[in-house]
């Protein structure tokens, strides 16, 4: 069954089934092409197969959700005064 949601529906659909994903994590999917998507006028529509297969894997690609590499604050320099 090929479902097309639109975002708001993925997010609470992927809740109901125990996936945490945020809203901007999805919509930088969306935005990097790691989920297709039609843009009907303002709003965007996804089939929920695109949004499994995403997260897991299944294209062969490496387009998962992941946790940023290194330390978070790894720009930032300390200066004494």
């Amino acid at each position: 069954m090929n479902e097309i949601l639109n975002i708001r529906e993925t997010l609470n659909r992927a809740q109901d089934q125990g996936i945490p994903i945020s809203e901007y994590t999805l919509r930088r999917a969306i935005k990097s092409g790691a989920v297709p998507c039609r843009i009907v006028g303002r709003t965007y529509l996804i089939s929920w197969s695109n949004v499994m297969r995403w997260l897991t894997c299944e294209d062969g690609a490496d387009n998962a959700p992941a946790a940023p590499a290194g330390p978070i604050n790894s720009g930032i320099r300390r200066i004494s005064l």
